[in-house]
């Protein structure tokens, strides 16, 4: 039978063919995602610039309240020594602080009795009623006050700022928000982006061209904007959408919560999409020269591999024909000589290897499999996922910051008292049959267990990645460790009640040992959260201000009272009575 295509013809065109298909294929795939990663990592790149933004402007704005804080006086013996007192800090004040244009003292009652200015005159015990001023409101009800920007002379935007001044008594300053204009200029966004920040109704108070601030520009129009300020679940922190100036540019956004900002970071597509531009040309012309190199190389290659393939064939023939005795004569010197020789041992070794080779290779397989599952669930029981996979991955763990996490402490109430009269293993069961509990609840709840010492446990949520919502994780599980208690003593005789605190900030993670691994947590938030613990009562979960902020919108809280922290005064404390809107995904009551 004649063939329709000879050999070499149909190994040119199918090794021609295959490799062709091969690297348009991996070509094309490595191109997408070098472009999804690009992208991502620009997109990464911007986000983290409009946080840092957001972040610089917060801090500067921090700093003032820390200088206004400053000029806090004891109560004198006179109101005249006291004011001359005021008004000599107030100069001191607004010496150290250019943005401060005024700035008044408002008595405990609401009277308004020193105003320092740089633009009007100073009045001293002028008695101006501000007490139903909102600034003086919001101080009284132990709040910090930030007002809405305005503009004065519909120019210059400013903002006022109110603090306790002591003995019931409020600062009130009036800041010229100009000074933000060196905070914004100081973010680099590539050679033509730039960053901004507008108000809660979009209005421009701070951008690099400084004219368009004392234009009292309202940006609320952009597509970017709007949709900053329209909040929601579903809204993204970076979109691409035309410009003030009318450009497609590539924004993010950061909100500044405490005064209601928005930072935006924008770059223009053209500048930000030009290395990938040229990155996809290069991989293309780079990708056809591999293909036009290919197809030469499989002519020579099908050429060549004509005589030697078919000796090969016609020796497959003869062992497919049970001639096992035979021997294929190949002398090329290259691979297809090696592949001649193997396949005469294989002839020699073939019935011998048939039988036992596929159940070796299970049975090992099978073996390696377990012992690797046998090692990493011994590392599961003492460190967390992604410290064991940065352990497997580089032989080490790096120390970690973390800058948003709550901890939760909880300790078993007359625990002392109890190991006096109950016997050490009904002691020890009780303990595991308790601490069992609450590790189900936490790694239901998506809480890492961190350690127990003696009858206290410890965990924390926000360790592994970004987990934005590691206050009501840890709140959920608080609760669900105080229900599961209740059910318990229900049924067993021994009544055990637990006392749990919970607070919020940035710590430091770490696996410390060499023979034996610990991973542990360190800074203030575990001392404070160790601190607030303490401070609850038996079957009640006490919290932090600063957890209460992140939580106070999914469960009931009752406030009772301040905890004094070393180094960050008076902290307000809450219970937690209940979550808002139980579901049965949040089963309080239930441990599967």
């Amino acid at each position: 039978m004649k063939p329709r295509l000879t050999i070499a013809r149909k190994y040119l065109l199918l090794i021609t063919g295959l490799v062709t298909l091969a690297l348009i294929s991996f070509g094309g795939m490595g191109i997408w995602f070098s472009y999804q990663e690009t992208v991502r990592q620009l997109m990464q790149l911007q986000q983290e610039k409009a946080v840092l933004a957001a972040t610089r402007i917060d801090i500067y704005v921090k700093n003032i309240e820390q200088q206004i804080d400053w000029t806090m006086v004891p109560l004198a013996t006179s109101i005249d020594v006291n004011l001359e007192q005021q008004r000599l800090d107030y100069f001191k004040l607004l010496r150290r602080v250019p943005a401060i244009s005024d700035v008044s003292w408002i008595d405990s009652k609401g009277f308004e009795q020193l105003r320092v200015s740089r633009l009007e005159m100073d009045l001293i015990g002028n008695n101006r009623d501000r007490s139903g001023d909102p600034a003086f409101v919001a101080v009284k009800a132990g709040q910090n006050f930030y007002g809405p920007v305005y503009f004065r002379n519909e120019t210059e935007p400013y903002l006022t700022i109110a603090r306790s001044a002591g003995n019931g008594s409020v600062s009130i300053a009036e800041i010229n928000l100009k000074f933000i204009w060196d905070v914004i200029s100081a973010v680099h966004v590539g050679q033509t982006g730039l960053a901004y920040t507008t108000d809660v109704s979009g209005t421009l108070i701070a951008h690099p061209n400084i004219g368009l601030v004392l234009k009292k520009t309202s940006l609320s129009t952009l597509h970017q904007v709007a949709k900053a300020l329209g909040g929601g679940e579903n809204r993204s922190s970076h979109v691409v959408a035309n410009n003030l100036a009318g450009q497609e540019t590539i924004t993010a956004h950061a909100p500044i919560p405490a005064l209601r900002w928005h930072v935006f970071v924008e770059l223009p597509t053209t500048e930000a999409f030009e290395p990938l531009r040229e990155m996809l040309v290069k991989s293309v012309l780079l990708l056809l020269m591999v293909i036009a190199v290919s197809i030469i190389s499989a002519i020579l290659l099908a050429r060549q591999m004509v005589e030697p393939i078919r000796q090969l064939s016609e020796g497959a023939s003869r062992i497919k024909a049970g001639q096992l005795d035979q021997r294929i004569e190949v002398h090329s010197g290259d691979e297809l000589e090696i592949l001649a020789s193997q396949f005469n041992e294989m002839a020699n070794s073939l019935h011998d290897l048939y039988g036992t080779l596929e159940q070796k290779v299970n049975e090992r397989t099978t073996q390696l499999a377990q012992e690797q599952a046998k090692s990493r669930s011994l590392l599961t029981n003492i460190l967390p996922e992604n410290v064991i996979g940065e352990l497997a991955a580089t032989g080490q763990v790096q120390p970690t910051r973390h800058e948003e996490v709550t901890v939760l402490f909880a300790d078993l109430v007359n625990f002392t008292n109890a190991l006096a009269s109950m016997p050490a293993s009904r002691m020890v069961g009780e303990l595991n049959e308790i601490f069992e509990a609450f590790e189900e609840i936490t790694y239901q709840e998506g809480v890492e267990k961190i350690k127990t010492i003696g009858d206290a446990y410890m965990a924390a949520a926000g360790l592994s990645g970004n987990t934005f919502d590691h206050a009501e994780r840890c709140t959920r599980a608080a609760l669900r460790m105080a229900h599961y208690l209740e059910g318990r003593n229900q049924e067993n005789p021994f009544k055990w009640q637990v006392r749990i605190g919970l607070h919020s900030g940035s710590l430091v993670s770490g696996v410390v040992g060499k023979r034996k691994y610990a991973f542990d947590i360190w800074g203030d938030t575990v001392n404070l959260a160790s601190r607030v613990q303490s401070a609850s009562e038996a079957g009640r979960i006490n919290v932090s201000a600063y957890t209460f902020d992140l939580i106070r919108q999914e469960f009931n809280c009752t406030y009772r009272g301040k905890l004094s922290a070393k180094g960050k005064g008076d902290i307000d404390m809450y219970f937690v009575d209940s979550i808002k809107t139980p579901d049965s995904h949040h089963n309080l009551t239930t441990i599967k």
